[in-house]
């Protein structure tokens, strides 16, 4: 679809027919994402209003910050079904993944299997904002030992690398998968993000998108959009997630 004719392309106008959402933090009170059930509601209305489909929440999984279970989280999930229900909200799938921080608590669960996949055989990882994890190789060896397929949340934002495409390449190679947070394009990191988010884009570097919203504020802000180039580029990445369904 051409969104030339347009200053500024609003999210709904972009979101591909069924489109799935896999990455979002709106279980109430269990990371740094929504605190109440409100909140939660509330955004999952707009996005169902936007057209989502299928909305994968994934609350971080952090050693020594947010060191969630897979009981906590599948918990506070089935609590929450009952208020979507009663404020029907009912044209949209939500489900509970989470995203792993690769750290040594993933690497101990990852061995035991104790992970709760984001579909079929994928799982949502990330790293730290400062540096990889030392022993990324062995970690992603035991990734592959235990069956799953590592998608890499926002790529886009880990600074480390210097915007250098050859370590990005080399991620690829090592069996990373790579999903690009649709506020990047927006702007809402800088634009600096924004422009190495688009040069991703441009090496056919990026599998999937997420939305990543936290709040409020964050939803306002993809909400508004993207311009009319951007517009055209996420959409085409955004129809990859049709994977997921």
């Amino acid at each position: 679809m051409l969104f030339l004719s347009k200053k500024e392309v609003p999210f709904k106008e972009i979101v591909p027919k069924g489109y799935v959402d896999i990455h979002s933090h709106l279980l109430p009170g269990i990371d740094d994402g929504v605190q109440t059930v409100y909140q939660s509601a509330y955004i999952l209305e707009q996005f169902s209003k936007s057209g989502i489909k299928k909305v994968i929440t994934t609350p971080h999984v952090l050693q020594d910050v947010w060191p969630n279970t897979t009981d906590t989280i599948t918990r506070i999930h089935s609590d929450l079904l009952p208020v979507l229900k009663t404020l029907d909200i009912t044209e949209l799938e939500f489900k509970a993944s989470a995203e792993y921080m690769m750290d040594d608590l993933f690497y101990q669960r990852v061995k035991e299997k104790d992970i709760i996949a984001l579909h079929d055989n994928y799982i949502l990882v990330e790293m730290s904002t400062f540096s990889a994890p030392m022993n990324l190789t062995e970690i992603l060896f035991e990734i592959k030992l235990a069956g799953y397929i590592p998608i890499l949340a926002h790529p886009e934002r880990y600074t480390f690398y210097k915007n250098d495409l050859k370590k990005y390449e080399e991620l690829k190679e090592s069996g990373f998968l790579f999903q690009l947070n649709l506020l990047s394009l927006s702007g809402y990191y800088g634009e600096a993000i924004r422009g190495f988010s688009l040069k991703l884009i441009n090496h056919n570097l990026i599998d999937f998108t997420g939305s990543d919203v936290h709040n409020y504020q964050q939803l306002n802000v993809l909400e508004k959009g993207f311009s009319p180039k951007v517009a055209q580029k996420a959409q085409a990445i955004m129809k990859n997630n049709a994977v997921f369904s």
